[in-house]
């Protein structure tokens, strides 16, 4: 199969605390990951993406557009709330990935994981590229987070925390427990 190289917006999510649940309770945990993969193939669908696949208690996603996958990681952040257990993070990268022999490849990727891990669980976070994508869009806050740098990527990313709410971008100071 040849390689296919396209722009997308990359989604990872993981379960935090998934670990240590695991240790207590594995019925408990796998009943926590397969609900997780239920309401995230349903969203994804939802929101015109489309669910790669899953690494353990972790899952990368990708869409042709940044806003979809947005909304759709709030959407999932939202349907999560009531689910004990499910504390997902999120991070979401635009940029270039590469699809070759059933596997997905890029830098895009790469920035992707390493965003989802400055989330704090519950949060997503963007970089800067997804953020200016989605400016002035109804209903979503992007807050600052600043530079970051993030193992083995050369060049620190600007790093966007997204609530939801009113439409605002570029402010001064992260709300409480934003870091």
């Amino acid at each position: 199969m040849p390689e296919i190289r396209r722009l997308a917006a990359v989604m990872f999510t993981d379960i935090a605390g998934y670990t240590a649940l695991m240790g207590k309770d594995e019925q408990r945990a796998l009943a926590v990951l397969a609900k997780n993969r239920k309401l995230q193939k349903d969203l994804v669908r939802k929101h015109h993406g489309e669910f790669l696949k899953e690494m353990g208690d972790g899952t990368l996603l990708c869409f042709q557009s940044a806003l979809d996958a947005v909304r759709c990681a709030m959407a999932i952040q939202e349907a999560v709330k009531e689910v004990p257990d499910l504390n997902l993070r999120i991070g979401i990268h635009l940029g270039d990935i590469v699809f070759k022999e059933g596997d997905i490849f890029g830098d895009g990727v790469n920035v992707a994981s390493r965003i989802e891990q400055l989330a704090n669980p519950g949060g997503i976070c963007v970089s800067g590229q997804v953020c200016q994508t989605i400016k002035n869009q109804q209903g979503i806050t992007a807050w600052p987070l600043g530079k970051k740098k993030v193992k083995n990527v050369e060049e620190p990313i600007d790093v966007y925390s997204i609530l939801p709410g009113e439409s605002s971008l570029h402010r001064k100071n992260a709300p409480a427990g934003q870091s």
